[in-house]
């Protein structure tokens, strides 16, 4: 249970630096965007709707479903508020434990048939969704720097 355990482990690992979010994101960082520079929600959001997505067996997705609002609309007038964020967030943690824990062993090295631009495996499509979202990690850090916040903890 190699493959199984190290991916639940780090799937784990990721959604704990994503916790690190909501306590260290003021209202005022949390709101800010700018044409140029997405905002903290924005790269919050397409996070999750990313993890959300690629969790999932379908190649079809409508973005901006949970909130109504697209994550890349900079002046959104109704953006979800970060109570609201950390529960989609709460959800979709649910979501991907519970696939990866019903995976057998095999599953993990089983040919990619949905998300084929991920990798020949279904661990490929693991491993593309983690380095997805530790580049945005690094974008919301970025924001926070800018807004004079604290930056988020890796584990």
């Amino acid at each position: 249970m190699l493959l199984k355990a190290s991916f639940v482990d780090h799937f784990d690992r990721q959604f704990r630096t994503l916790d690190g979010i909501y306590p260290v994101t003021s209202d005022a960082a949390w709101s800010y965007g700018d044409p140029v520079v997405k905002g903290v929600w924005q790269w919050t959001y397409h996070v999750l709707e990313t993890i959300d997505f690629y969790m999932g067996e379908q190649v079809e997705f409508e973005s901006g479903k949970q909130f109504g609002v697209d994550w890349e609309e900079t002046e959104a007038p109704d953006i979800p508020t970060q109570g609201e964020m950390k529960a989609y967030q709460d959800l979709v943690k649910q979501k991907t434990s519970s696939i990866l824990k019903n995976k057998s062993e095999a599953d993990f090295g089983g040919k990619e048939t949905v998300f084929t631009w991920t990798g020949d495996i279904y661990a490929g499509r693991l491993m593309y969704l983690l380095r997805h979202t530790q580049q945005h990690v690094g974008d919301i850090n970025q924001v926070l720097r800018l807004v004079k916040c604290d930056t988020l903890t890796w584990h």
